[in-house]
Formats: C-alpha cells, sequence, structure tokens
C-alpha cells in the first residue's frame, strides 16, 4: 500500500524564519506604509526631516557659546522663542506661540546631536512610511501635549504639594529643543506593531537609562508624555497608510474585469 501519510517539512532556518518569528514586534510588518520606491525618490519622501535636521543646524552654529565643555545657545537671545512653564499660567497666548517656534532650538550641542540620531533611527522611516503630514501632525502634536500636560502638572504639584530642588529648577528654566517631539513619533512607530508592547517598552527603558546617565531631571515627563501621546493617537485614532498595488497590478485587475464583446 502506497505511504499516503504526509511527511512534516523540515524546520525553517535562517534571515526568513527570524524575520517571521519577529515580525509582529516590528512596525508595518503587515503590509501597512508607503512602499519602498527607490533612492531618488527617498528625499521627497522625507522632506521635513531634511528640512529639520539642516535647518536646526544652521540655527544652532551662528547662536552657540562654548560653556562647560559644550555649546549651547544665548538663551537671553531667544528667549521670547523658547517655552518657559510659568507662561501656562501666566501668559498663555506667549506659550502656545514658542510651542511652534522652540522645537527649532536645541538648547546645547548635546541635544542637537541626540535629536539629530533620533531622527535619523525614527523620524526617517516614519516619514518614509506614514507621510509628511502625518510626521509633523504628530511631531508638533505631541510637543504640545508634552508642555501642556507636563507643564500643568508642575504647576499642580510645586510648591504646595511637593518643593524639591529638580521641580524648582523646571519650573525656572526654559525649555527647547526637538526631543520631544522625537519621543512622539518613536510611540507613534511603535503604534504601528501588531504586538507593540516590546517596542514600547524598549524606549521608556531607553529614557529611563537616558534619565539615569544624563538628564537626572524634570526632562523625561516630557519625553515620556509625548511618547505615550504618540503611541495613543496613532494606535487609536490615526488609521495605517493603505498600500496601493502597482501600477502594472492595478491595469491587469482592470482588465481582467473588462465586459467581454458579444456577437
Amino acid at each position: 500500500m502506497a505511504n499516503t501519510a504526509r511527511q512534516a517539512s523540515p524546520p525553517r532556518h535562517g534571515a526568513w524564519a527570524q524575520r517571521g518569528r519577529i515580525a509582529p514586534f516590528l512596525p508595518w510588518s503587515d503590509g501597512t506604509g508607503r512602499p519602498w520606491r527607490g533612492v531618488a525618490r527617498l528625499p521627497g519622501m522625507i522632506p521635513f526631516v531634511l528640512l529639520y535636521i539642516v535647518l536646526s543646524w544652521v540655527l544652532f552654529i551662528p547662536a552657540a557659546e562654548k560653556e562647560n565643555g559644550k555649546y549651547s545657545i544665548d538663551e537671553d537671545a531667544v528667549d521670547n522663542l523658547i517655552f518657559h512653564i510659568p507662561d501656562l499660567s501666566e501668559r498663555f497666548p506667549a506659550a502656545l506661540f514658542s510651542l511652534g517656534t522652540a522645537p527649532w532650538l536645541n538648547h546645547d550641542s548635546i541635544q542637537l546631536v541626540y535629536v539629530t540620531i533620533l531622527l535619523l533611527l525614527f523620524g526617517l522611516v516614519f516619514e518614509f512610511r506614514e507621510g509628511t503630514g502625518r510626521f509633523i501632525l504628530v511631531f508638533f502634536g505631541t510637543t504640545f501635549a508634552a508642555a501642556v500636560i507636563a507643564g500643568f502638572a508642575l504647576h499642580l504639584i510645586y510648591p504646595e504639594l511637593l518643593d524639591r530642588p529638580f521641580l524648582e529648577k523646571a519650573w525656572g528654566r526654559t525649555w527647547s529643543g526637538g526631543s520631544a517631539g522625537c519621543f512622539g513619533i518613536m510611540g507613534a512607530l511603535a503604534a504601528r506593531a501588531r504586538r507593540p508592547g516590546p517596542l514600547l517598552a524598549f524606549f521608556i527603558v531607553w529614557e529611563l537609562f537616558i534619565l539615569w546617565v544624563n538628564l537626572r531631571g524634570y526632562t523625561s515627563a516630557f519625553h515620556l508624555t509625548a511618547l505615550t501621546t504618540g503611541f495613543l493617537v496613532t494606535r487609536f485614532v490615526l488609521p495605517p497608510v493603505r498600500r496601493r498595488p502597482p501600477l502594472a497590478a492595478r491595469a491587469s485587475s482592470s482588465v481582467g474585469h473588462l465586459p467581454m464583446d458579444r456577437d
């Protein structure tokens, strides 16, 4: 009698098998997002990231002064363009205006390099996959949300409920730069994974590590608020970008549905 039992297929090995295992944890692995269209068209698909990187460096270099081993902008010269937390309750129109200008003005060379790296790692791919309009919406929208939520939270707790030196410093200092918007983009990027938990957790651990190593202040309240806002808005409000089939496939499909000529 012939052996008709199905033989077990050999186990898969290599990159494709690994990709299959990790695909649910990666953004746009479900086939959504704009497709790759070649190197020649890439700059036209990421104009805002390129503009921000170039303009932020152009604005920083002439205004930078060396201070404590790094270069910083002259905050007095751009005081009306950067964000102050007390302005939320004292000069709200000025606070709104500064939230449109402050993201372009990174306050020192460390932040400028950090923001540039974040945009190249995460911002570039998000604008490429989701489009420039969505990138701008998430970048500036999460910056606004972070400033308002973290700023009003500081109003509520300082100094009546909690009076600590780092809160006093946060109240009196200025805030600027694109790092909050970058964390909003990172949250949005995690939201495009079918199983976003590990990627979102990685970004949170990333921020906590930077907090421990360098920040040691209220900055993480802005970053984590932006990260959460970007994730929630992209996960539950912004629908995924559906890929259109290639032109040849659309033409073939349309030909297949042409009515037949009957004699």
